[in-house]
């Protein structure tokens, strides 16, 4: 099996947008946009668009880049506040273009897109064997794992006063377990020496639907503490002082609505709950913050290993050693068709390129912004070299 590893460099972000603007002119989709500010917006359970102009700024894509039609989506909450963005970019810039996309959770819309009611799904984690034969049968090709976007899972959780937090991995599965219960616990305390912890109880929030953000925090957990137990999935078997809640929606909203709350959800929700998140100990024993820089960190340990043409499903590495790298990122799918069968109509599938390329190539200036990471250069040309091949 042939596994590339992903290199990130400095100017990440510059690169990508270059590659936009050296794109052929003749690819599937859009890739010269105006440059903008992104600005950070609420996450949204299901976002939507319809192009209603055809003038356009600067840079952005012309008639003939653009496309038309109607495309559905719906998966991961991960990625939700992204594709939030670039759909309302898309949509302002291409007219006669309609996108939506459900934030449904992963397992969610895996399943939606095996029965033909999305045509493509967002996903963070890779689909078991059995979601595979599903996906490549509703195909009646290879379905293809093709990365979006990269981010941190953080630990968010609300102590009135106390602004900075740091946990070793035993420390977090001890508590995400029941077997801490109270903020002042000795463990806590020895992670964070200095701190004046309460004697609060700790409120445990987790994702009651099938989560690929509950995949990617049980693979570093399981990876990183040996005393974690409830092993790795989208769906775990927790303890019974656990509260559910459904999508990262849910669970940042329950930590910020509970004093004592503490949960697992990407930044940006955090951002849009206005919570802390915590430092988290890597493989290298140094205590790191989640940042856009530190995800691409981490990020140079992960590897592409294919599993059929065009697909780059990434191995992880959740034991980074660098110093800067936190250990809690990864990147997140889109699942689409390598071949689409003749029940989808040739305009979804030339607007599904379109709205690709715009995402991978100029969409990624948004990441920090929101944040996340944008994807390793190299990675967002082959991502590209993957969408075009879409047919």
């Amino acid at each position: 099996m042939k596994r590339t590893r992903l290199t990130v460099t400095s100017s990440v972000l510059l690169a990508v947008l270059a590659l936009a603007a050296c794109s052929n002119s003749n690819a599937a989709g859009p890739s010269k946009y105006a440059s903008s500010t992104g600005t950070s917006a609420p996450a949204a359970s299901s976002s939507s668009g319809t192009g209603t102009s055809s003038s356009s700024a600067a840079g952005s894509p012309s008639a003939d880049q653009c496309q038309s039609g109607n495309l559905t989506g719906g998966g991961s909450t991960f990625q939700a506040p992204m594709q939030q963005k670039w759909i309302s970019e898309y949509i302002s810039r291409c007219k006669n273009a309609t996108i939506n996309y459900s934030s449904i959770g992963s397992g969610a819309g895996i399943q939606q897109f095996s029965a033909g009611t999305v045509d493509f799904a967002g996903s963070d984690v890779l689909m078991k064997d059995d979601e595979q034969a599903a996906a490549d049968k509703r195909c009646a090709s290879p379905a293809i794992h093709l990365p979006i976007t990269a981010g941190g899972v953080g630990i968010q959780y609300n102590l009135p006063g106390i602004t900075t937090l740091r946990f070793s991995p035993d420390t977090l599965a001890d508590i995400f377990q029941g077997k801490v219960t109270k903020w002042n616990d000795p463990e806590i305390a020895a992670d964070n020496p200095g701190v004046s912890l309460p004697a609060t109880a700790i409120t445990v929030f987790y994702r009651s639907d099938a989560s690929g953000t509950t995949g990617i925090f049980s693979s570093f957990m399981a990876a990183a503490s040996k005393k974690w137990t409830l092993g790795t999935g989208k769906t775990l078997n927790w303890p019974s002082t656990a509260q559910g809640a459904k999508g990262s929606e849910g669970v940042s909203a329950g930590v910020a609505q509970t004093v004592g709350g503490i949960t697992y959800a990407e930044q940006a929700y955090a951002l849009q709950h206005k919570l802390p998140l915590a430092l988290v100990k890597n493989a290298g024993g140094q205590y790191v913050a989640l940042t856009s820089e530190t995800v691409s960190k981490a990020l140079q340990g992960a590897t592409i290993q294919p599993r059929s043409a065009h697909d780059l499903s990434a191995k992880m590495n959740y034991l980074p050693t660098d110093p800067q790298a936190y250990p809690i990122s990864s990147v997140s799918y889109v699942i689409v068709c390598s071949t689409y069968p003749s029940s989808v109509s040739k305009d979804t599938v030339n607007l599904l390129r379109s709205y690709l390329a715009y995402a991978v190539t100029g969409g990624q200036q948004f990441a920090s912004t929101l944040g996340y990471a944008p994807l390793p250069t190299d990675l967002a040309q082959k991502v590209q070299a993957s969408i075009d091949a879409i047919s």
